[in-house]
């Protein structure tokens, strides 16, 4: 009785058609993607009638001798620390 022999498969896979499809899909989405408008609601808010007043900017300097400057209003006067915090405060 003669046994016959199994033809191997060759188990080879090929990476190229891979690449294919995935080139495809991320070109795909990236074309969808853009052409999706944002679901949003267009809204007519109200305006206000009163102007918020915008607060002095006051910059506080500290020199490596450890004196305070502050810079108020464009002019640059030295303080003690102790001065800060009410000054701060008061504004």
């Amino acid at each position: 009785m003669a046994l016959k022999r199994r033809n191997k498969v060759n188990a080879a896979f090929s990476m190229s058609s891979m690449t294919d499809i995935v080139f495809l899909l991320l070109i795909f989405f990236m074309v969808t993607s853009t052409l999706v408008a944002p679901n949003a609601l267009k809204l007519l808010l109200p305006q206000s009638n009163t102007q918020t007043a915008a607060k002095p900017i006051t910059t506080i300097s500290i020199t490596k001798d450890l004196r305070y400057y502050i810079n108020d209003d464009g002019q640059l006067r030295r303080v003690e620390f102790r001065e800060i915090e009410p000054f701060l405060q008061n504004r």
